[in-house]
């Protein structure tokens, strides 16, 4: 079976040009991939999403990624707040 990219990233990896048909037929299989994940998404339980989650945020700490992302949160802050006065002092 072909995957979603196959041919698409043995065009780019070529450097030649893509053909309007096989950017359409790309397009097409990544839709059809699309909504096969919307499917599944919708058919997890919440208890599965939810102790997925906690999976992927105890790696998070397990890789020391929680210090960085704390020390960015002030950065985000920050910025949010400047747009939310810039937002606010418009006429």
């Amino acid at each position: 079976m072909v995957g979603p990219f196959d041919t698409m990233a043995a065009m780019v990896a070529s450097h030649q040009p893509i053909s309007r048909q096989a950017a359409t037929r790309y397009q097409e299989r990544w839709a059809i991939a699309r909504e096969r994940l919307n499917e599944e998404l919708r058919a997890t339980s919440m208890e599965t999403k939810l102790r997925q989650l906690a999976s992927l945020m105890q790696s998070a700490r397990a890789m020391g990624w929680s210090r960085s992302l704390d020390e960015e949160d002030d950065a985000v802050r920050a910025r949010w707040m400047a747009l939310r006065r810039a937002t606010l002092a418009r006429p």
